[in-house]
């Protein structure tokens, strides 16, 4: 497993080879897996990980981020969630009363109804 901050130690053009031995690595191990000669297949999770790892490194240069510019992002104001007072809540409920709903599904329908029927019959 590479670590991202080696990778970021790393210039573009060794980055670059990088990526071409890892998916060359990556093809390999997926043929050796499609042939049975595989022992490990977790090795194709790991490979696919660190291919994205250094892809993630090139697009990090390329868009100029760095982790700087997440601290900024981090240290605003958070937005805090706005929450009704539990009078007006209690209120609203106190004018509308008790509401009751029943709700039968066909099945249950037709269950009750041959339950009347055979109470009937007794």
């Amino acid at each position: 497993m590479i670590k991202a901050r080696d990778l970021r130690t790393l210039d573009e053009e060794e980055l670059e080879e990088k990526l071409r031995e890892l998916k060359t690595e990556l093809f390999n191990l997926r043929f050796q897996h499609a042939t049975g000669q595989l022992d490990n297949p977790m090795r194709i999770k790991e490979t696919r990980r660190d291919v994205a790892r250094v892809c993630t490194v090139m697009t990090e240069r390329q868009h100029s981020i760095h982790p700087e510019a997440f601290q900024e992002a981090l240290a605003g104001p958070r937005m805090e969630s706005i929450e009704e007072p539990d009078e007006l809540i209690e209120d609203e409920l106190e004018e509308e009363g008790p509401v009751e709903v029943e709700v039968m599904h066909e099945d249950e329908e037709l269950l009750e109804e041959e339950v009347e029927e055979e109470l009937k019959d007794l």
